[in-house]
């Protein structure tokens, strides 16, 4: 951690928040900034600093970090007026642990190396539990060297750090990965359904499954979830459609055919459309409730 003591997080959202705190907990000294003030003044009273825009956070600071919803909410952070490049000092290292697309990830480390910023992207996976933690899975990238800088930082917000290329590598690895867990919910829900609607307890379907081959972690954790209707946010429906899109507009670029992933982001869409974006993405089951007539815990929808 020797001269990385101090950072600046931007973007205080379910895992920017519990990134930066933990940040603090492991002795870094953290200067936070968020469009909505009340999180940056909630983190406040435990002890981090507060900045008044995104340039006067990168004033301050040797590392930046940067965690925000999506594309527009960086480009605004990092190139905006106030922004974290306007306030940017040569020598200053910019991770950005958002999910967004590997063009721009490029976009900025282009920006970052004219004013003489090091720049890694560091999108993660392990939900806010994770972030809580300490425990994230971090995929980085990024040159080797500028890697090695960041590694106190990536290694206080997770047990793990996967190099994997240069930047938008790792944009790429992480929108394949989330594309991957859509659909593994996808399956699971449809399954449950189906298996609910046949008079069978979903509960023993769920039991087979993590009996089996095809067992998963995720479907424990997602599955458990959907048995018990628990739809506490982790990680939103609109964000999961942000990712899939961002997912279907690279592999269209690339003349990648994925018709799987574009069905089932439309499947977010319907939940979308029935107020269900802010829920966390198991809440994607009641637009398939809603169609097949009948509701997982029991009874007709």
């Amino acid at each position: 951690m020797d001269g990385m003591k101090r950072v600046g997080f931007v973007g205080l959202g379910i895992m920017g928040s519990r990134m930066a705190l933990k940040l603090h907990e492991r002795g870094f000294d953290v200067t936070v900034w968020n469009r909505s003030r009340a999180k940056s003044e909630a983190l406040a009273a435990q002890g981090l600093k507060t900045a008044d825009s995104p340039a006067s956070v990168a004033r301050t600071v040797e590392v930046v970090c940067t965690c925000v919803a999506d594309p527009a909410a960086l480009e605004s952070v990092a190139l905006g007026d106030r922004g974290i490049l306007l306030g940017a000092h040569p020598g200053l290292l910019f991770i950005d642990f958002s999910t967004v697309s590997a063009e721009l990830s490029r976009t900025l480390e282009a920006k970052a190396k004219e004013a003489g910023v090091a720049y890694v992207e560091a999108p993660v996976t392990g939900s806010k539990n994770g972030a809580a933690k300490g425990t994230l899975l971090v995929m980085a990238g990024g040159d080797a060297d500028v890697l090695e800088r960041a590694r106190p930082v990536l290694m206080a917000v997770g047990e793990k750090v996967i190099h994997c290329g240069p930047v938008g590598a790792a944009a790429t690895v992480k929108l394949a990965g989330n594309a991957l867990i859509a659909l593994m919910l996808q399956g699971l829900s449809e399954g449950m359904l189906l298996a609910a609607k046949s008079g069978v307890d979903p509960a023993t379907l769920l039991e087979v499954v993590q009996a089996s081959g095809y067992r998963s972690p995720y479907f424990d954790f997602k599955g458990k979830a959907l048995l018990a209707r628990d739809f506490e946010t982790h990680f939103s429906i609109d964000l999961m459609f942000k990712d899939l899109n961002l997912f279907l507009e690279s592999a269209g670029k690339l003349k990648v055919p994925t018709p799987v992933v574009g069905a089932v982001r439309e499947v977010y869409q319907l939940a979308r459309a029935h107020g269900q974006g802010g829920r966390d993405i198991t809440a994607v089951v009641t637009a398939l409730e809603a169609l097949s007539g009948i509701q997982l815990g029991g009874g007709s929808s």
